[in-house]
């Protein structure tokens, strides 16, 4: 029982944190705004986080953790196989699947309100997971004549770019049609 109640306390105070996110600026939003609006009392919040700073860092965490999740399962050779005999692989789809069931938190955390860092650790992120599954699969940089993580940086923003066109446009793609997206892009790349 205390247990669920810690879990919907955190979830209020996330909630609420979120959504001073949307009104006003990191900096601006005080542990106080958050607990007001959770309807908590500042001691309860101090149970919980140390301070905004240990609460945004937890949430962004938790996001990445989940993300981490789909994208170990990822296969890249696997991926671009089925690409090429027109199948949408159904680990690419549920990545998507994941940013669109955590949209609102990708978009609050990548938008204009939370300068505080998210989009580059976002990035370094996919570039740290593209390095990694691409030293796995060494045929994959085969002929390439730049270095890699010139290429990995490049290709990394192409996806993060494409997420971010996808959270301004209201998701309104499916993930199957994202996933689709995404292949199609790396096809053409690679043909130029």
């Amino acid at each position: 029982m205390i247990k669920s109640n810690r879990g919907l306390r955190t979830a209020d105070i996330q909630k609420s944190f979120l959504q001073l996110l949307k009104e006003k600026p990191f900096m601006k939003v005080s542990v106080r705004d958050i607990t007001t609006i959770a309807a908590i009392n500042r001691g309860t919040f101090y149970l919980h986080y140390q301070d905004k700073y240990d609460l945004l860092h937890q949430m962004e965490e938790n996001l990445l953790r989940g993300l981490e999740l789909h994208l170990q399962r990822l296969k890249p050779d696997v991926l671009l196989l089925e690409a090429e005999k027109g199948q949408i692989s159904t680990l690419a789809v549920e990545v998507f699947r994941y940013i669109q069931t955590n949209a609102e938190l990708f978009q609050v955390l990548l938008g204009e309100n939370n300068h505080f860092g998210f989009h580059k650790r976002l990035k370094l992120f996919f570039v740290n997971h593209f390095g990694e599954k691409m030293i796995q699969n060494k045929t994959f940089f085969q002929g390439l004549t730049i270095r890699k993580d010139y290429f990995s940086s490049f290709a990394t923003s192409a996806f993060l770019g494409l997420v971010e066109q996808w959270l301004d446009n209201s998701l309104a793609e499916s993930p199957d049609e994202m996933a689709d997206m995404y292949i199609q892009i790396i096809f053409f790349i690679r043909k130029m």
